[in-house]
């Protein structure tokens, strides 16, 4: 009985019982295929118990010391296809309308306009409503323009922007759209049809004013561009108090009360690859991972369509566990990050141990590392392309002492979600008098979109220009591209009304007589040099003249004003 019961079994045959199992199938992956290859080739020579001890070094955790002789798990090889795969002009706008495509543009255009005849008319008698006119890819665009640009020229309300008062006047603003048109367009701005919404077959209801918008843009992201290998999955904060049931509060973010979102982002570059908007219950994540955790069906259904091609991943501890991390290296996904001690299916003695400044501790369960630092506190982390080695590093007081190299990898590569929200709230298009939260998640995705077409644009450019500068020379192209000088110019009743082309300062500009039309062989125009100042009894100057810039569509005096306008920033 005793020998039936504890049968010796040959390296092979439990090679084979041991394979039979789906679950320890992953430990032998790709990646560990050195493993594999050492036990089999000492079917003849090792003894079944020393096997027998190999394999369950794989199959459970097993204490390993920290040694730097300890060789590392072997990295999945990497066979993605990095780098941008839609060509553009040199110029930053042709960078931008890589995701603001004509296509996502015609949407917003038709659903505006749309929204706006759904609309009951106004009753009074003035009401700003009677004035609406339905809008246009231009003004769309412009739209668009003031929206970046007021992230740059920061003000506390949003008519300040047309405000007169020459202590806060910024007359750029109104020549590129009136304070009641950009009042009416952001009214009405809408970006489904409110008459075909069903909830009953909506995949997400609590987003449907702006879901198919939202899932054309991450579409363009991933269509556009490839990242490298190193990407990370943190959760982002978008600053929102207004009244909305899955409204979130994070005491760790500097907004603390928003709209939060999962993303995953280039480790170095911070550049948005995909995005899921977190709504509660109602989440929509990928259904195939339904079998796990909120934390963990957040990271897969982001990582999806990466899987197989050997990225690694960087995950902090609210995403890493084991249950995740052997889900990857089934999918040949490398990952490391910090973890909580207390995670399920670690060691039962990981966070029991007390250790002293300075301190490792580690286990190994086949390609994955569990690892215990003791710094000022205890760091905890998993695992699968590490092991226990260390390396020089300085602390904060300047100090050098010894750090494991997966926590100096961790520092390096993790932070792409964090530096990507970092450089859009420097300048952001997100106003907190924002009321309307779909509204508000499209002004972030502007953002957004802003931020990524800078960074393909600093790759494809040897010497780009800086993030301020970019943003200006975008909202620059737009004005060029998308303005109408004559509409605005020769609109009636209107004094010195003209549009500032904004390369007024830096062209080649000449003087010439106004044009004769049907009614007057000699027409005149209003000077705006002369006209923007005021006489001695403060009223305005009315002065006429026969010559104008063809180029910059405005009336000026031959002497002294055409000079003054074309070299002077102030006017």
């Amino acid at each position: 009985m005793a020998s039936s019961s504890r049968r010796r079994l040959s390296p092979r045959t439990l090679m084979q019982e041991f394979d039979d199992s789906e679950d320890e199938q992953l430990l032998f992956s790709d990646s560990s295929d050195s493993y594999v290859a050492n036990m089999s080739s000492s079917d003849s020579e090792s003894d079944s118990d020393d096997f027998t001890e190999e394999v369950e070094s794989i199959r459970t955790w097993i204490a390993k010391e920290p040694t730097q002789n300890n060789p590392a798990p072997p990295r999945f090889p990497f066979t993605g296809e990095p780098g941008q795969k839609v060509p553009c002009d040199p110029n930053p706008l042709a960078y931008l309308k890589l995701f603001l495509d004509e296509a996502i543009i015609q949407i917003i255009v038709e659903e505006t306009n749309r929204y706006a005849e759904q609309q009951p008319g106004p009753f009074r008698r003035f009401a700003r409503g009677k004035r609406w006119e339905p809008v246009t890819h231009d003004d769309i665009w412009l739209f668009l323009a003031i929206l970046i640009l007021q992230g740059v020229v920061g003000k506390p309300r949003q008519t300040s922007y047309w405000s007169t008062n020459r202590l806060i006047a910024t007359p750029f603003f109104a020549t590129v759209m009136s304070e009641n048109r950009f009042s009416l367009i952001m009214k009405n701005l809408h970006f489904m049809n409110n008459e075909t919404f069903d909830e009953a077959t909506h995949p997400a209801p609590k987003l449907w004013k702006i879901y198919d918008l939202f899932q054309m843009v991450i579409r363009k992201f991933q269509s556009v561009y490839v990242p490298e290998r190193d990407v990370s999955v943190d959760e982002s904060l978008m600053a929102y108090k207004g009244r909305l049931a899955w409204k979130q509060y994070i005491s760790s973010k500097h907004a603390r009360f928003g709209i939060k979102s999962f993303e995953l982002c280039k480790s170095n570059s911070g550049y948005i690859w995909n995005a899921i908007i977190y709504t509660g219950k109602g989440t929509q994540f990928d259904p195939s991972y339904s079998q796990f955790g909120l934390a963990s069906a957040s990271v897969l259904s982001l990582i999806s369509p990466l899987l197989g091609q050997g990225y690694c991943l960087t995950t902090d501890n609210y995403y890493t566990s084991p249950e995740l991390y052997e889900h990857l290296i089934r999918h040949k996904t490398d990952s490391y990050g910090t973890v909580r001690p207390n995670r399920r299916n670690l060691p039962s003695a990981f966070s029991a141990q007390k250790l002293k400044p300075g301190e490792i501790t580690a286990w190994q369960k086949g390609k994955l590392m569990a690892l215990r630092w003791k710094d000022k506190k205890d760091v905890s982390v998993l695992s699968t392309v590490h092991n226990t080695d260390t390396a020089a590093a300085k602390n904060r007081a300047g100090k050098t002492i010894q750090k494991p190299q997966v926590i100096l990898d961790y520092n390096q590569t993790m932070g792409g979600v964090d530096r990507a929200d970092q450089c859009i709230t420097f300048y952001p298009v997100v106003r907190k008098q924002q009321r309307k939260y779909y509204k508000k998640i499209f002004r972030h995705l502007v953002e957004q979109c802003l931020w990524n077409s800078y960074v393909l644009y600093k790759k494809q450019n040897d010497r780009p220009l800086p993030h301020f500068d970019y943003i200006l020379k975008v909202c620059e192209e737009i004005c060029l591209q998308h303005q109408q000088p004559q509409s605005e110019a020769n609109r009636p009743g209107r004094r010195a009304s003209y549009v500032v082309n904004p390369v007024r300062l830096t062209g080649r500009h000449f003087v010439e007589h106004v044009p004769p039309t049907e009614r007057k062989a000699t027409p005149t125009r209003m000077c705006v040099m002369c006209c923007s100042k005021r006489g001695p009894n403060g009223k305005k100057v009315r002065k006429e003249t026969r010559f104008y810039c063809p180029e910059c569509d405005v009336g000026l005096c031959a002497v002294p004003c055409f000079k003054i306008f074309h070299t002077q920033e102030v006017y």
